[in-house]
C-alpha cells in the first residue's frame, strides 16, 4: 500500500499564557512536492486537558534555540504570535516529532519576518 500524501507530523498543545494552541504540522508529500506548513489552533482547557490525556505531548517552550546533533534534525518553521507573545518555531525530529518554541522579541520576530520568515498562521476562536 503506498503512503498517503498528507499526514500529520509534530503535534502537540503550547499554553501560551492563559491560552493553550495544538500546534501541528500537515506534511503532504509527493513525486516533486513537499508541502510541511505548521498551524496553531486555540483550543478550550477541557480540549486540551482531554488532547494530553489522549498521549498528545506538551509543546517545548525554551529560550534557546534548539541544536541540531547526530540523530536529532531541527528545521525553523516560522514565526509565532500568540497570546501577546512573539515565537520562533521549529521542528525537532529524533525518535519524535515535535515543535520547540522559542520566545523572542517582537523586534526579532519582526525582522525575522521582514528576512522572508514565514508567519504561522493562528486559528483564533477554539472549535
Amino acid at each position: 500500500m503506498a503512503k498517503a500524501p498528507i499526514t500529520i507530523g509534530a503535534n502537540s498543545i503550547a499554553k501560551i499564557g492563559n491560552q493553550f494552541f495544538l500546534i501541528v504540522e500537515v506534511e503532504a508529500k509527493a513525486p516533486g512536492v513537499e508541502i510541511d506548513p505548521v498551524f496553531a489552533v486555540r483550543t478550550t482547557p477541557q480540549q486540551a486537558r482531554a488532547l494530553i490525556k489522549a498521549g498528545v505531548m506538551r509543546t517545548i517552550i525554551q529560550n534557546t534555540r534548539p541544536r541540531a546533533c547526530p540523530g536529532l534534525k531541527v528545521e525553523f518553521k516560522g514565526v509565532l504570535f500568540a497570546n501577546g507573545r512573539f515565537f520562533s518555531v521549529f521542528d525537532v525530529e529524533n525518535s519524535t516529532d515535535i515543535s520547540v518554541l522559542v520566545r523572542i522579541s517582537r523586534e526579532r520576530a519582526q525582522r525575522l519576518i521582514r528576512n522572508g520568515a514565514r508567519r504561522i498562521k493562528v486559528i483564533r476562536r477554539p472549535f
